[in-house]
């Protein structure tokens, strides 16, 4: 008899533990997506476009409730467009650290052609449209200012609906390899002009070798406009 009240008074013991445990308050799932949503939006550029995917948290999750503000942080420092791994951390006595994931898509007006042009077509300012684009998924080079492109000129065939990037233009040629052009130098207050021919392509500012057509000297030239170059001694 004795041993039997022992066991009933031990198996209420147990379920008294039991209860206690099932009535202790559980962080709740919303509140640490909040708290990443918060942490998330404030690492952020302020004013850009961005796209914030769902934080990945098992809602059926029991964590016991922290009795401090939660500790959210970036697993790999700051967050960035792409998908981001994030730690929730609870400091105290019953504290817990669990990882999320959380997608960001940032979103940039950037420079689109809208129109198909070949290799050395000059690229007009009517021929430029602005699209919102992932910029995850972007090349490194994307333009987002006309000024950076307008009157260059295409280094290749570039289709319509196409994100303009840095690799596809380059200065104006102004000189052409096998084309004449004019040599001026200054020496000494005087400018004195002569007859060469480009010995390669140029833009304006870029060094090319021309040769005099008079004293069939070769000499490195710098490209100022169309069809002229000049030397400096």
């Amino acid at each position: 008899m004795a041993t039997n009240m022992k066991n009933i008074k031990f198996l209420f013991i147990l379920q008294l533990a039991s209860e206690m445990v099932c009535a202790a308050p559980m962080q709740s799932v919303p509140s640490i997506q909040n708290s990443v949503n918060q942490y998330v939006n404030a690492s952020l550029e302020p004013g850009g476009k961005y796209e914030i995917g769902g934080v990945q948290i098992d809602p059926h999750l029991q964590l016991p409730q922290c009795e401090q503000a939660l500790q959210v942080f970036g697993q790999s420092g700051d967050i960035k467009p792409g998908r981001n791994t994030v730690g929730v951390r609870c400091h105290g006595e019953k504290g817990w650290t669990i990882y999320s994931t959380v997608s960001v898509k940032a979103f940039k007006d950037v420079l689109v052609l809208k129109k198909s042009l070949n290799r050395n077509d000059i690229i007009r300012a009517e021929y430029l449209g602005v699209e919102a684009r992932d910029t995850g998924l972007l090349q490194q080079g994307y333009l987002v200012e006309p000024e950076d492109i307008v009157n260059k000129q295409a280094v290749r065939n570039i289709p319509a609906g196409s994100v303009l990037n840095r690799q596809h233009y380059a200065d104006l040629t102004l000189v052409k390899r096998g084309e004449r052009v004019t040599i001026q130098s200054a020496k000494a207050g005087m400018l004195i002009s002569a007859i060469g021919t480009a010995m390669a392509d140029g833009a304006k500012g870029q060094k090319i070798n021309v040769k005099n057509m008079s004293s069939q000297r070769v000499i490195q030239a710098t490209v100022v406009d169309a069809g002229q170059v000049s030397v400096y001694f």
